[in-house]
């Protein structure tokens, strides 16, 4: 297991509150319709509309039965990954937190749904997280028998708790052992040179994205080998746009895959797309 930190950790930086809307979202719900009381509750759907008030608290149903789904993941692990973790509220490395999304865990179920896509024999792939949060993907991963595993995080809290989740894991199923966590702007990180299976997560807008892409496709200009792109999203739309740029570059072809399914261990049901380097 190696370490690797490109950015030095700064300790003039104060440890910040780290913000995690998932936490207590029950409390401040209660909060809310107690503060207005039960005519302002009704008002307040009216106000919106039925349909809407009833999606609304799907929503915010589904998302409760999601994080505790991942609460319950982590106490089986022995590690820390849940949470929707706010940009605001942490040490970013580089100039692009502007351009950040909220680190939300990856659902074990979609995350194996999507894996169906790639190769069967991956001993020799390393396979990249851009955007690895607490590194519940990473951990995940590690269950494919991967060479290699790298999470890239510009955030010093959530890459110092990343070492932390992947120093305690253990699982049966666990085949993947060697990790390594780069704290860095994802714009900056150069790619190995071995053959790659590349995950996004909806991990920052298109900004940021655009130059990332063109960083692999660079590397791969520069040495030919196999790579898949793996990109999930659950909201934003950035599926579309995303999945338009890999193709206008010129050097991946889409690989026709299956709708999502609905998991209850996903906060929301993921669209995604699977590319593979021509």
């Amino acid at each position: 297991m190696t370490w690797s930190d490109t950015a030095p950790r700064r300790p003039d930086i104060a440890d910040r509150k780290i913000k995690d809307l998932s936490a207590g979202r029950v409390r401040r719900a209660m909060r809310t319709m107690r503060r207005l009381g039960l005519t302002g509750t009704v008002a307040l759907a009216r106000e919106h509309g039925l349909q809407e008030s009833l999606h609304f608290a799907a929503r915010n149903i589904r998302h409760i039965i999601a994080h505790r789904n991942a609460l319950r993941w982590d106490r089986t692990y022995g590690v820390d990954t849940a949470g929707s973790i706010q940009i605001e509220s942490l040490s970013v490395v580089g100039e692009n937190r502007k351009f950040g999304n909220e680190c939300v865990c990856t659902s074990p179920k979609s995350f194996d749904f999507m894996m169906q896509n790639l190769p069967r024999d991956l001993h020799d792939h390393t396979f990249v997280d851009f955007g690895a949060g607490k590194s519940r993907t990473l951990l995940l991963a590690s269950r494919y028998g991967f060479g290699k595993i790298i999470g890239v995080e510009f955030a010093r809290e959530l890459a110092d708790c990343s070492r932390k989740n992947i120093a305690r894991f253990s699982s049966p199923w666990q085949k993947s052992r060697d990790f390594e966590i780069i704290h860095a702007d994802a714009t900056e990180f150069a790619l190995p040179r071995s053959p790659l299976a590349i995950f996004f997560y909806n991990p920052f807008k298109r900004e940021v994205f655009d130059i990332v892409l063109n960083n692999i496709v660079a590397s791969l200009n520069a040495a030919r080998r196999p790579c898949h792109i793996i990109y999930g999203s659950s909201s934003h739309d950035a599926i579309d746009w995303a999945a338009a740029a890999i193709l206008a570059s010129g050097r991946f072809a889409a690989i026709p895959v299956k709708p999502m399914p609905m998991f209850f261990d996903a906060v929301r049901t993921i669209r995604y797309a699977v590319f593979r380097a021509t």
